[in-house]
């Protein structure tokens, strides 16, 4: 059964006693297993908390609902962040080699705060913190990228449809964006050949052609009864 990530990030969040929303998930692309949560919750009035995607239980479609197997006493404990999207980076950098207990994730981030060299233009960078960051993905960073294909443009990513019992994104949604016959189409996440820098458009590029969107599913055709 899968799920649309956009329609989950618009359900609200039960961690222990609290109620919040997800504002973002993390990922990762070469597994496609979802990593980290980044929870809003009503005590987090500026800020969000980073958990990890194990905690999630399955979600409820009945009553468009998600939960998150997480104390609160955990929830506080558990890193945090508030700002834009580099702040988030220089956290998952900063974390220790190996984070225990209810925030590890299949890829731990390391302790890279001492290795970070300088670019040209000032910013920091280092081949291990970069490959810490690329092991997790923001969902948020890959919506509204241009998709192509090996021989053409073919619309912009609009979702990714996900599978909660393997913890893992099965699907990537493009939107042709035509305006009279418009239609979305599922695309294989497995096909994804190439992901540019966010630096350079951050477009991605599939294994496919042009002609292989005739055989394509809808989003709505793959998606759990209750969305459909």
């Amino acid at each position: 059964m899968l799920y649309s990530l956009t329609d989950l990030l618009s359900w609200p969040v039960q961690t222990g006693d609290q109620t919040g929303t997800l504002s973002d998930v993390l990922f990762d692309p070469a597994t496609r297993h979802l990593t980290h949560l980044a929870l809003h919750t009503r005590a987090d009035k500026d800020g969000s908390a980073l958990a990890a995607a194990s905690r999630l239980e399955m979600p409820d479609p009945e009553n468009r609902r998600l939960t998150v197997a997480i104390s609160d006493e955990e929830l506080a404990q558990a890193p945090h962040w508030r700002g834009d999207a580099r702040d988030l980076d220089a956290l998952l950098t900063a974390m220790p080699p190996l984070v225990i207990g209810p925030f590890g994730a299949t890829h731990a981030p390391l302790a890279l705060g001492g290795f970070l060299g300088t670019r040209a233009d000032g910013t920091e960078t280092d081949p291990r913190a970069e490959a810490v960051i690329d092991r997790h993905q923001r969902f948020s960073r890959w919506r509204d990228r241009t998709v192509f294909t090996r021989d053409a443009e073919i619309g912009t990513l609009r979702d990714m449809l996900y599978d909660p019992e393997a913890n893992r994104i099965d699907y990537l949604v493009v939107d042709d964006g035509k305006f009279f016959g418009g239609k979305k189409y599922a695309l294989p996440f497995s096909a994804l050949a190439h992901r540019a820098p966010g630096a350079k458009g951050g477009h991605l590029v599939l294994d496919l052609a042009e002609h292989d969107l005739v055989t394509a599913p809808s989003p709505e055709d793959l998606l759990e009864p209750a969305r459909a």
